[in-house]
Parts: C-alpha cells; structure tokens; sequence
C-alpha cells in the first residue's frame, strides 16, 4: 500500500502494521455545517459557494466549519490519510461523541478534541495553550493514527514520512475522525484505502 513506516519518541510501527490499521473514513452529512459542501461519495469536503440547504440533527456543528467521519472508532488502532489541496487553511483531527457541536467551544483535548491546526503563517496542534508547530511539517498529505488502548492520536506528513504531532490521553467514549475547512480554497479528500499486493507484502523494512 502506500502507507508509510514511522519511527517516534511514542512507536515505531512497521508498514505492514499501518495497512492493518486501515480504516475506511466517509463523510456523516449529518454532521456536517451548512457551508461545507461534500461529494457525491462523502470522500470530499469544502467550503460551498452559498449555505446548503440541510436537515435538523443535533449532531450538526453550526458555527464551526466541521464534518465528522461517519464510523466511529474505538477499541483497536487505526490509520488513515487524508488529501489536503491548495494550500489553505484547516483543522484536522479527532473529537469525541459527546463533545459541543451547537456555538463554538475552545477545540482543544479537555473539551473532547484533538486535532491539529493550519492558519496563516502558523501552525499548531490545539493543545491548551496551543503548540507551535514548524511550518515545515505542513502536510499535502496527512496521515493520523489513533490507538484507542494506548490513549494516542499521532499526525503524521506521509510524503516526507515526518511525525508531526502526538496526544496522549485516557479515551471513554467512541471516537471520531475531524475535518474542517477553514476557507474558500482548501479541498480535504479522504484517500482510498486500497492495498497494492506488491507492497503489502514486503516484510524487511528500514526504521528511520
């Protein structure tokens, strides 16, 4: 597959691990903000032009600009990347079942969010207060592993196979994969998870 291996203070996991770890992520338009707009396939999320017309659920966020992944995880560990085009801004990550969705709340772990950051000229992983992160671990393409036992959530930016960020906490409750657009111009698309033969099977991998 096109996964990677990383090697952190926190794991060293090998590829062969990572595409057991793979999970299918689609978008929940039930949670989704009126602004956002999702493909056909609820692959794909950005802001809309207009505000969408959508249905009452009291699992819509509708002041932050976020949709939450449709299957809810717990109990394993899971991978999975996400695309993220043009260079714009965004916050990636996971939040819990119970956490606010109607008004905004500080995103950060204590109100059930762990998630990572990207505005102008700066990005940081919403810790409180927030970290500071090097703007050289931007990622085109993000990949965000979630251990549920072990209470970890690592980021990661797959083309130069960096570890970019980890939490460590103590989950209680389902958890769910974040997405939000920040502006007009940033796509999020969350990448297949279909595993090459060729790649899944290579067994001696080098650490680095």
């Amino acid at each position: 597959c096109s996964l990677l291996f990383f090697h952190t203070s926190f794991i060293i996991l090998p590829l062969h691990l990572f595409c057991t770890c793979l999970v299918d992520i689609t978008l929940d338009p039930m949670t989704n903000h009126p602004w956002l707009q999702l493909s056909d396939d609820k692959r794909k999320v950005q802001e809309a032009l207009n505000e969408t017309e959508v249905s009452f659920s009291t699992q819509r966020f509708d002041s932050w600009p976020c949709v939450l992944g449709w299957e809810g995880l717990t109990s394993g560990r899971y991978y999975w990347e996400v695309d993220i085009a043009n260079d714009g801004y965004w916050r990636i990550g996971v939040t819990t079942a119970s956490s606010k969705r109607q008004g905004r709340c500080p995103m950060n772990p204590s109100e059930g969010f762990w998630t990572i950051w990207r505005s102008t000229r700066q990005f940081f992983a919403c810790t409180k207060p927030e970290t500071e992160l090097p703007l050289s671990l931007v990622p085109k393409k993000l990949g965000v592993y979630l251990d549920y036992e072990e209470g970890q959530v690592s980021f990661y930016k797959v083309e130069t196979r960096s570890h970019i960020f980890t939490f460590i906490a103590n989950f209680r409750e389902k958890l769910y994969p974040l997405f939000a657009p920040l502006d007009g111009r940033t796509l999020i698309t969350l990448s297949s998870t279909e595993v090459k033969p060729e790649a899944s099977s290579r067994e001696n991998l080098q650490f680095f």
